[in-house]
């Protein structure tokens, strides 16, 4: 209803505006994709024979980065980053893109923790 009591046209009605998602939920779902998609989030290559293939459940049987004896916290500034020793001159940044999700299917480079 207007403010004369009569009703307001269904196009003056202004619709929300869409959703939009910040920069980590965007980047995650692009990662999930990617694995979705055979490869690995960080390397872009295969993944390991043994990983699982999927992206949705991250306490799911089989080899993950989460387990993996290269993936190591890099610290500074009071904070801590996931990063891969096994891919160390190539993809250890201090940006949020080369965190490595302990989700993430094993790469081929994989090593049990001891």
């Amino acid at each position: 209803m207007d403010v004369f009591g009569g009703s307001v046209p269904a196009a003056a009605v202004p619709t929300p505006p869409p959703r939009r998602f910040g920069a980590d939920v965007r980047r995650t779902e692009r990662q999930r994709q990617i694995v979705l998609d055979g490869m690995h989030p960080l390397t872009g290559g295969r993944l390991h024979p043994d990983a699982p293939r999927d992206a949705t459940d991250a306490h799911a049987a089989g080899l993950r980065c989460g387990s993996c004896a290269h993936r190591v916290l890099r610290s500074a500034g009071g904070k801590a980053w996931p990063k891969c020793r096994a891919y160390h001159g190539r993809y250890l940044t201090n940006g949020a893109a080369t965190d490595v999700r302990a989700w993430w299917p094993a790469c081929p480079a994989y090593d049990r923790r001891p």
